[in-house]
């Protein structure tokens, strides 16, 4: 096998990113050094010039000196009147303008003055008698007079338009407007300035004698001129024909959060955003899904930023200017055999023509808190429920000696005050003590600017959040849980000539993530199970070297069973640390030149590209720390016994103390290990563009090529390369056409099925432009309607293998295995077959329909709305293990991944906006957005059920598969009739029934509750299908508001453990809580009303144990997800003090929710399970945003 050379690849060779760090520095440096040399002196530079005539004239001159500097010349045509006409021939280099205007005019009765950037050219007024002076002429030279134009630009109520773009029409001249809305031009009488400004309609002034103008733009209701990335490239809003949707950074940095994935949900129509993972700092991130799931393989889309298939996990939304997501096929088949699940199209901002260039400072500080922790009884209702629960059992023996818990007992407990304030201690809150508010900084500072030759946007931004676990100062390791990041971003834009154009790209990423040792899982586990009663702290007795608790602790009365307790301060702060630090620098380079001399609108750029990661984490763990302790009988009294109750052994915590205010834990540190990830991709991509107006008639072309290698560590790289093209043609804005094509192969299969072909086509049809429409004008502004049909492809294997198409052998030690059984003996080594080999498994397909409208009612109202269908077919599935239809034990193996699966999805997705304003000062908008995906398993390869209700096909993705509820045991009558038919296999296998449990439905009539019998589908799936967004805002003069409503319906949780049981873990470790739903539970006098079954200890409780029906809930919700108001500071008071812009704000991220779980008392985006999972964060931000 030939081996892959890595550094032959990447042209860097060796080079450490540490050293390319540096180097990526120092050519920023330069470049900025550059930039700022051109923006600042660009007129003085420009004043020199090379200038080679030969028997040319003072026109070829004039013309040579006003296009390549910014001198303008002037005067009079009579000057030239009857004048012999004679040859120039300079050949001059880097010489002022001066200098060549002496050279030009020696000898001519001419001469010259110059003002500013003007000259003026005059006849000399003698001649000194030195004979007669040739004259010249310079035929065809119209009278040039140029001018200072100044002026504003505004919306139609007067507000100005910061950054409006004023360009002199068929040159390149031009400026952007101050952050008044002002500005200067130098333009001729009878020039066109053409004024722009995103989301208003483009206006074309003519200039006449005037030298001030003040111009209105009207507002772009239906955004038809606001340009749209598309992939590979970028189109008219109006031309759009394929199913797209976007957002700019405005709308991100409303959302307070270490990612931008957080801020997603309910903004863009077609985009399910799911937080599942919690809001722990470092992995406080959501799953993204493009108008829902069809596959059950991988379902998340490519992302791409600038054009590189990049993660946009941490981001900084001051980097972004657009978001764009690709969701039909026409838009997505481009990227061909990665484009099935939909494309998140990502760029960053860029310098724009400017007088000056623009310094921003955004630095903001907010507070996290968990949206929501779970509520539990107090240590009264826990002893009564605790004593009840022993009651049922041991039905038969005397209730009055199955009370561990006293009536005093529980009187006292009652009466002591849930702070502890009163020294009794007993109703400790475990999230109290273990969690208090984050703190999260966010800085960022921005320099803009450039002029038409040269353009520069560079960003510094810092960001840190730390976590919510109440860490103390009880080690000197930092076992708290912090993320910072730090981002850098350089995007610079130089046009060579009229025609040759670069673009160097330059960024950097480092996060640096530190946690306790422990799991956070682990830490809301036990502050989920500990009950009230027991203490966290204890006090410091006489003797430091033996922590243990004082005499007033009341700790359980448990009749001598021994409880093993984890004290939840150590784990949070003595089991070790984790840190984890990550590096990503990338960087591309890109050169295009227009190809007007073969064919105008021909062009053609290639990109080259680099990006390399560099992390390791290191890990430090310890023992765990416990505390053995008995307890006795009776009442706030505690009796430590001799020996090792409470005990200390090496590579273990003792104790946690209190001395004073300050809480301490002993420590011995343990060892721990180190790990390093490398990765590097390299980007070729090779484009020709063609974009051509003829009349009413547009056409457009495109051809890529492209290709990339991804290397991590020391594996064979990951390699992708293909073609696409695209044709679009569009006649008056009316009728449009696009045809997309790619041919693109992955590494992930055998050859002879890497490539593959996905074409996409789609149409559009402006009504509106039609006459017969004319009279709808008055109240139908606008009215598209749209079609689109592809195929795309996804080459993403399950659990991430590779090379599945390749059987492979390894080396084994030890006995033979011959089917289910273990026989041989320890014969020496042997070949060992790997998994079984597939090769002609090729990727999933995708068959995508869609038909949209875009309408516009009243200038004010828009309506965009599309329905989609996709038929994913040829889904990877990975065949062995779990429901699977694979090979039984005795072929040793399990079967190989498979082309097998097939799932159809429908849906709409839509988005309606108003625009309106109350009086003058006030305006507002409201654009309220959903999307339903509802998918549909139409073939699983699947072992067969005694029950059609278990079987996968016909049913959705992530189907909740459980036992139905029937009801519960009415008395032990109905117990020992259930008991009694059963062999031991049946209802049995749930425990021996008594009155008070569940019973569940037996749906296959055989008489036992099974797993293949009598599970069936129920609920709605974990992921939603249904998903909405309000977003809301205003503006009244220097007041801003923004808010945005968010929710999701039409999907289940399943629940169990700490989230729902009574008494979680007490059959593991003999501790557990009760919530305010376990008052509802079964009772004799309950019965008619009980929503949950009798309560139970140990072993019995698998019972309801079980994933059923009872413990599945309705985990719709609505949100307020972010709210912001802001204040902008008059520009008159600031103005003097060279300030253009302050704006001060308050922000507010996932402040309420409204849910559907009821008592429960969770977070509805917690993952499925026991809840044990970190909290998602409630946030409360303060910030200043300041422009110079």
């Amino acid at each position: 096998m030939k081996k892959f050379d890595q550094k032959g690849y990447c042209p860097l060779g060796k080079l450490h990113p540490s050293k390319l760090l540096r180097i990526m520095k120092l050519t920023v440096v330069l470049l900025w050094v550059g930039m700022m040399s051109v923006h600042a002196t660009g007129y003085s530079q420009k004043s020199r010039m090379d200038v080679k005539i030969r028997n040319g004239n003072l026109g070829t001159l004039f013309r040579q000196i006003q296009e390549q500097t910014s001198y303008r010349i002037f005067y009079r045509n009579d000057l030239f009147s009857e004048r012999q006409e004679i040859s120039i021939n300079l050949n001059l280099k880097n010489e002022t303008v001066p200098a060549i205007l002496d050279a030009a005019l020696k000898g001519t009765d001419l001469t010259y003055k110059v003002i500013g950037k003007q000259i003026a050219i005059y006849k000399k007024e003698e001649n000194n008698g030195a004979g007669p002076v040739p004259t010249i002429s310079v035929p065809a030279l119209p009278e040039t007079i140029i001018r200072e134009i100044t002026g504003t630009i505004a919306d139609a109520k007067g507000n100005p338009l910061p950054g409006a773009t004023v360009i002199v029409k068929g040159t390149d001249k031009g400026t952007s407007a101050d952050a008044t809305g002002k500005f200067t031009v130098e333009a001729e009488a009878g020039d066109v300035l053409v004024v722009s400004f995103i989301g208003y309609l483009k206006k074309e002034q003519p200039v006449g004698a005037q030298t001030t103008l003040n111009i209105q733009l009207e507002e772009d209701l239906n955004g038809l001129e606001e340009i749209v990335i598309v992939g590979y490239g970028s189109q008219r809003k109006a031309t759009i024909t394929g199913s797209i949707a976007t957002i700019t950074t405005e709308d991100l940095k409303q959302s307070p959060t270490a990612s931008i994935t957080n801020a997603l949900a309910g903004r863009l129509p077609g985009l399910f955003a799911n937080q599942f993972s919690g809001g722990e700092p470092g992995v406080d991130r959501s799953d993204i899904f493009i108008r829902g799931t069809a596959t059950y393989g991988n379902k998340a889309p490519i992302v791409i930023i600038d054009g590189l298939e990049r993660s946009m996990d941490y981001l900084a939304p001051s980097e972004i200017e657009t978001f764009t997501i690709l969701k039909d096929a026409s838009a997505t088949a481009p990227y061909g055999v990665r484009g099935a699940n939909g494309v998140i199209l990502i760029t960053t901002r860029r310098g724009k023509v400017q007088d000056k260039a623009t310094v921003n400072f955004k630095a903001s500080v907010g507070v996290n808190n968990p949206v929501k922790f779970p509520t539990y009884l107090g240590s009264a209702d826990y002893a009564m429920l605790y004593n009840e629960a022993r009651r049922n059992d041991n039905p038969d023996a005397d209730p009055t000696t199955l009370n561990l818990f006293s009536e005093q007992a529980i009187a006292d407990f009652r009466r002591a005050k849930g702070d502890n304030s009163d020294g009794l201690g007993y109703n400790w809150n475990y999230f109290d003590y273990a969690f208090k508010p984050g703190v999260q900084h966010d800085y960022s500072l921005s320099i803009s600017g450039g002029s038409l030759r040269a353009r520069y946007f560079v960003l510094a931004n810092y960001f840190q959040q730390d976590g919510n676990y109440r860490h103390t100062d009880m080690t000197a390791n930092n076992t708290q849980a912090v993320f910072k990041r730090y981002n850098f971003r350089s995007n610079i834009d130089i046009d060579i000539t009229d025609n040759f154009y670069a673009k160097l790209d330059l960024g950097a990423r480092i996060t640096d993530r530190n946690a306790p040792g422990t799991t956070a899982a682990r830490i809301v586990e036990l502050a989920n199970t500990q009950p009230s009663y027991l203490p966290i702290i204890v006090e410091q007795n006489d003797d430091p070297a033996n922590k243990v608790f004082q005499s007033n602790n009341p700790l359980g009365m448990l009749y001598g069973d021994q409880i093993y307790r984890f004290n939840i301060l150590g784990e949070l702060s003595r089991t070790g640390f984790l840190n984890e630090k990550n590096t990503y620098l990338n960087g591309s380079f890109s050169l295009g030149h227009k190809l007007n001399f073969i064919t105008k609108g021909l062009a053609i750029e290639g990109m080259f590209s680099y990006d390399a990661n560099d992390g390791g984490w290191i890990d430090r763990k310890v023992g765990t720390y416990s505390e053995g302790y008995r307890e006795y009988p009776g009442y706030a009294t505690f009796v430590p016994t001799a020996g090792s109750d409470i005990y200390r052994t090496p590579g273990h915590y003792t104790g946690a103390y209190k001395s004073g205010n300050k809480y301490n834990i002993d420590q011995t540190i343990g060892n721990g290990y180190n790990n390093n990830n490398n990765e590097s991709r390299a980007y070729f991509q090779a484009k020709l563009d063609y974009m051509r107006n003829f009349g009413l008639h547009d056409v457009t072309g495109m051809v890529l090529f492209n290709r990339s290698k991804r290397v991590i560590n020391n594996q064979v790289p990951f390699s992708y390369q293909g073609i696409t093209a695209r044709a679009t043609y569009g006649y008056d804005d009316r009728y449009l056409l696009e045809v997309n094509a790619a041919y693109n192969g992955s590494e992930n299969f055998a050859k002879g099925k890497r490539y593959g072909f996905f074409p996409s086509v789609a149409a559009g049809w402006v009504l509106t432009k039609e006459r017969f429409m004319t009279n709808t004008q008055t109240w139908l502004n606008n009215l598209k309607i749209r079609g689109s049909f592809g195929l795309v492809g996804s080459d993403k294997i399950p659990d991430d293998k590779r090379f599945i198409y390749l059987q492979y052998f390894g080396r084994r030690d030890g006995d033979y295995n011959f089917g289910t059984d273990n026989f041989g003996s320890g014969a020496g080594g042997f070949l060992s077959e790997g998994d079984l080999a597939n090769p002609n498994l090729t990727w999933e397909k995708a068959r995508k329909a869609n038909i949209g409208i875009d309408a516009t009612f009243l200038k004010h109202l828009t309506l965009t709305l599309d329905l989609f269908r996709e038929h994913r077919y040829d889904i990877i599935t990975n065949m062995g293990g779990g429901n699977k239809l694979g090979f039984p034990d005795i072929v040793g193996k399990d079967a190989p991944f498979l082309n097998s699966g097939i799932v159809n999805n429908k849906g709409f997705d839509f988005e309606v906006g108003w625009t309106g304003s109350i009086g003058k000062n006030f305006t507002y908008f409201v654009r309220p957005n959903m999307t339903f995906a509802r998918n549909k398993i139409m073939f699983m390869n699947e072992i067969p059920y005694a029950s059609p209700g278990r079987a996968n096909t016909g049913k959705r993705i992530d189907e909740h598969f459980d036992y139905l509820f029937d009801r519960f045991v009415a008395n032990q009558e109905e117990a020992n009739q259930l008991n009694a038919m059963n062999n031991g296999s049946g209802f049995q296998s749930f425990g021996t029934l008594r009155p008070g449990d569940v019973v569940y439905k037996d749906l296959n009539n055989d008489g036992k509750i099974d797993d293949l019998g009598d599970r069936t589908a129920v609920g709605n799936p974990r992921n939603p299908e249904l998903m909405f967004g309000l977003p809301v805002g205003g503006r009244f003069k220097n007041f801003d508001f923004s808010a945005l409503f968010q929710g999701a319906s039409r999907a289940s949780v399943q629940l169990s453990g700490a989230a729902v049981y009574d008494f979680p873990l007490f059959s593991q470790d003999k501790y557990g809580k009760v919530k305010p739903m376990h008052l509802k539970r079964w009772t004799p006098e309950t019965a008619a009303t009980a929503t949950y079954p009798a309560l139970h200890f140990g072993d019995h409780s698998n019972n309801k144990n079980n994933n059923s029906s009872l413990f599945l809930y309705n985990s719709k919700y609505v949100r307020l997800k972010t709210v912001e108001v802001g204040y902008n500071l008059p520009k008159t008071a600031i103005k003097k003090i060279g300030i253009d812009n302050f704006r001060i704000y308050v922000q507010g991220m996932n402040l309420l929710t409204w849910d559907g779980l009821k008592d429960v008392d969770m977070d509805p985006e917690t993952r499925e399970g026991s809840g044990d999972w970190y909290p998602i964060q409630k946030v409360v931000n303060f910030g200043v945003d300041i422009s110079f």
